[in-house]
């Protein structure tokens, strides 16, 4: 809060006489009142020069649970059991190796950081995966969870709130589906929940890995041109006005937001040509891959490229088989190196490429992690089961330090052996490098306050 002392003629918006020519007087010595208001978040988030570092975040969640000990923290001294059968090799970093199915990430390890200590109490996929995407524990863990309006935010959508973006574009968009737990009910943590409605992601469908792929969703039906759709949007407010009940209502509320923001995207051609990954270069795409995982970076990279602030990427897709998901109870060496891996691995290494290339990665974070991690040991089907005691995630850019690791887990990567990092300090590390104070307060439905995280940020990898 700003007061600089004193008492006096207040103006229309509550700001005295004298505190306004003090802070206007300021700005000469470059603390124009932007600067003081950045200053105050920085103080009461514990500032530093990583606060809001980054101006944009991809989001990759990898829905499934990747193992740490075949991806990230390799055991190569563990008993049989617990080290699996990939080799580890060594990387960029001096000292750090990774899996051997990870070449391209391995010789990029001085571009991101690794957690290797970062742990929870859950083994479910629907509760474990709320706790990483919002920060917050389920009030009630457990299997099937169904999304509710007393949920916490997805912590996505709350951050895109207080960033910039432009008019005519999302402030938050998931790609390419909504994450399903055993494909019945629709994972909670992926929607704004107690923030309403008007913070919606909006959610790209469809199959990215068609060389045409546009987004149809956004194109006006067959006929109408802007000046129809304009007025037809006029007949709409004509008929709503007419209709004041329903305005005064929360659901014609919300329906209202759903009409201005459909209105804003299909008459924009900033937004079309954002979406449009059919008219990314064919090399540019080459290089990601033509899975659907490289696909949806392309175009997660053209959104934050065109002004959408918040982008997340999940693992997952409409037709996703059983070779491609991360939750490998079983015959998971050969998943992980014929199918999983170098898919993930061509796929994010190109992003960080891209990124860097057209000097965008100092300012734009880039994260990956899933629900939880696998068990220790490789059960009697060759696979891994849910496992929320650790796991290995990653953050690169907006203000990480490349080729840092923070934490270690014990010979079996069964649980942290250093500086165990929680969920709530993934999301509280994430709103600090965007620049946003992690400990003021958001309310429930009750209008309770409640911080956007409970957590601390990790400092040392900053």
């Amino acid at each position: 809060m700003i007061h600089l002392e004193h008492d006096g003629l207040r103006l229309c918006d509550g700001v005295t006489r004298r505190e306004f020519l003090r802070v206007g007087g300021l700005a000469p010595l470059g603390l124009s009142l932007p600067a003081l208001l950045q200053g105050t978040a920085m103080a009461e988030s514990g500032g530093g020069p990583s606060f809001g570092k980054a101006k944009r975040c991809i989001q990759i969640f990898l829905w499934g649970g990747p193992g740490a000990q075949e991806t990230w923290d390799m055991k190569p001294e563990a008993p049989l059991a617990a080290r699996g059968a990939f080799k580890p090799i060594r990387t960029s970093v001096d000292g750090l190796e990774i899996c051997e199915h990870l070449p391209l990430m391995a010789s990029r390890a001085h571009r991101y950081a690794l957690i290797r200590s970062q742990a929870h109490n859950g083994t479910n996929h629907g509760t474990g995966a709320y706790h990483m995407l919002t920060g917050h524990i389920h009030y009630d863990p457990g299997t099937l969870r169904r999304p509710a309006r007393k949920d916490m935010p997805n912590w996505a959508t709350s951050a895109a709130r207080f960033l910039p973006h432009p008019a005519r574009l999302p402030q938050c968009v998931h790609i390419p589906e909504p994450i399903w737990d055993g494909g019945v009910t629709e994972v909670p943590g992926q929607r704004p929940a107690i923030l309403g409605s008007r913070h919606e992601p909006f959610r790209v469908s469809g199959d990215l890995t068609r060389p045409d792929f546009r987004p149809d969703t956004l194109r006006l039906a067959a006929g109408v041109n802007n000046d129809r759709m304009q007025r037809r949007n006029s007949l709409l407010n004509a008929v709503e006005q007419r209709a004041a009940f329903l305005a005064d209502s929360e659901p014609g509320q919300e329906l209202g937001v759903y009409y201005e923001k459909a209105l804003n995207l299909v008459s924009s051609p900033e937004a079309y040509r954002a979406f449009d990954l059919s008219a990314e270069a064919k090399p540019t795409r080459d290089r990601y891959g033509w899975h659907w995982f490289g696909q949806s970076l392309v175009l997660a990279r053209r959104l934050v490229e065109a002004g959408v602030p918040v982008v997340t990427v999940f693992w997952n897709t409409p037709s996703l088989v059983v070779d491609e998901s991360w939750d490998t109870h079983a015959d998971q060496h050969r998943r992980l190196k014929d199918h999983i891996l170098p898919a993930f691995d061509r796929g994010l290494a190109a992003l960080l490429d891209d990124l860097h290339e057209r000097g965008m990665l100092d300012s734009t974070l880039v994260t990956w992690w899933g629900e939880f991690g696998r068990t220790p040991r490789v059960n009697g089907g060759g696979g891994r089961d849910h496992w929320g005691f650790c796991q290995s995630v990653g953050l690169a850019g907006g203000g990480v330090r490349g080729g840092v690791v923070h934490g270690s887990s014990t010979e079996d990567g069964g649980y942290p052996r250093t500086d165990p990092v929680t969920p709530d300090d993934l999301t509280a590390t994430t709103f600090h490098l965007l620049g946003i104070n992690h400990r003021q307060d958001m309310y429930d439905l009750e209008q309770r306050p409640i911080p956007l995280s409970l957590g601390e940020v990790v400092r040392p990898i900053l």
